[in-house]
């Protein structure tokens, strides 16, 4: 029996990395994520630091990431907005097109709750580096509150498509419309197909969640959503019903058939899996869905988040961003990130071979391969310590290592090498008596997670 949906995506299977614990640019979690792989971008959405704002204020950092090295590149700041439940990203020529929550008008700007604030529509705006922009400034025809809705709103963008999926709250459920994002853009709201209500179990806790170390609480968080084609994911989180533990509970995405052939009733899953992807992070509260197609291969990958905590803080946040293929294996392989070079520590330098590394899925399994020969200083390594850093896409959360060759001294010929969650490569076995004068990297492949 097959786990692979309609859209290629195996909530079961092996997943890739997107970047890997990215600092954001204050202590709150990230809310949503989106992506502008045509202009090489990754965005960002997280609350203001409840230090400088009250958590009802909603106010947000819409923060840009260079999708290549995962270095943050700008913010705008977004003054009474929301609380971030989703984003849309829009490739406009080199400039990029944000779909967000805002506030719906001077007299009621947001939906409040005992804690946050809500955006009640939506709206769309072009990312300024540097910015900060008001939604009482925004017009109301570039607003739109979906007929009926009593809460929090928020939008995703499905590129495969060019649909934009409109989340409201309506009579005590969710519901979600989609719209022409291009008609929308343009103030044109004419909803396309029929209007997916989320059904009553949504929040219900699947029967699968381990009962150790602690039990959950009693019901599901939502923590974001995303179209893609005839499918609704939904991202669920299952909080530990105890304070203070690094590990929050656990991830679920759930996927719903657009489509509504039964008569009478709810519409059933499709599929709700537990998300064991990036299990070395410790904070790992799910943060945020969305879709994109990678500029490089065309290949359409459903994206999910995840905040953790900046070392040694206790309360500042990162994003690690991971995905699912939907091509399928060819011969029995999958190839999750192509080979991509190394960046070497100071002073070391490449070999015949320059060092590189790639990321595949062997029979449900993803491994980390790396081959090439790296060359330290003149004297060689007579310490442990870094000899090059990977990119974003290879870096575990948990340790990879293995033992590789190096120069045969008084029989010792083979030192281990091992990469951590900052994708830090580092070699264990030097000593001032045996210096590592060459390390070949041709038989380093293991088990990636």
């Amino acid at each position: 029996m097959t786990t692979t949906d309609a859209n290629g995506v195996d909530l079961s299977g092996v997943t890739g990395r997107l970047i890997q614990t990215v600092d954001l640019r204050d202590n709150p979690a990230p809310q949503a994520i989106a992506t502008d792989p045509k202009n090489k971008w990754i965005f960002v959405l997280q609350l203001e630091s409840s230090g400088t704002a009250d958590k009802k204020s909603g106010n947000m950092y819409l923060n840009r990431i260079n999708r290549l090295t995962g270095e943050p590149d700008g913010q705008m700041q977004l003054k009474g907005f929301g609380h971030g439940l989703s984003m849309g990203a829009v490739p406009d020529g080199t400039d990029t097109i944000l779909w967000t929550e805002c506030g719906s008008s001077a007299a009621v700007p947001l939906h409040l709750t005992e804690d946050f604030a809500f955006g009640k529509a939506v709206t769309h705006f072009t990312f300024r580096k540097g910015e900060a922009l008001d939604a009482g400034t925004i017009p109301a025809s570039q607003k739109f509150t979906p007929p009926g809705s009593t809460a929090g709103v928020g939008p995703s963008y499905d590129p495969t498509t060019n649909l934009l999926t409109v989340m409201y709250h309506k009579s005590g459920k969710r519901h979600f419309t989609r719209y022409d994002a291009t008609l929308a853009a343009a103030g044109t709201w004419t909803p396309v197909g029929t209007t997916f209500v989320m059904p009553d179990n949504e929040k219900a806790v699947p029967p699968d969640v381990p009962t150790t170390p602690y039990p959950v609480q009693d019901t599901l968080v939502a923590q974001g959503f995303q179209t893609l084609g005839g499918i609704l994911y939904a991202y669920h989180w299952a909080p530990f019903d105890v304070e203070n533990h690094e590990n929050p509970g656990y991830a679920y995405i759930t996927a719903y058939e657009w489509a509504d052939p039964w008569t009478g009733g709810e519409r059933p899953r499709l599929r709700q899996v537990m998300v064991t992807s990036a299990p070395g992070l410790k904070h790992r509260e799910p943060e945020g869905l969305a879709v994109e197609i990678d500029p490089d291969t065309q290949e359409t990958r459903l994206l999910f988040g995840f905040s953790d905590t900046v070392p040694p803080t206790s309360g500042e946040r990162n994003v690690t961003i991971c995905w699912y293929p939907t091509k399928p294996a060819v011969d029995g392989v999958q190839v999750l990130a192509d080979w991509e070079d190394l960046t070497l520590a100071t002073g070391f330098t490449a070999g015949a071979e320059r060092p590189r590394g790639r990321l595949v899925a062997l029979a449900g399994t993803a491994y980390l391969q790396l081959r090439g020969t790296i060359n330290p200083p003149v004297g060689g390594m007579t310490t442990d310590g870094r000899i090059a850093t990977l990119p974003h896409r290879l870096r575990p959360t948990l340790p990879a290592r293995q033992n590789v060759p190096r120069n045969n001294k008084a029989g010792r010929y083979m030192c281990r090498v091992e990469v951590n969650i900052l994708g830090e490569l580092r070699v264990y076995g030097a000593y001032p008596d045996n210096a590592i004068t060459w390390i070949d990297l041709d038989s380093f492949s293991t088990v990636w997670r």
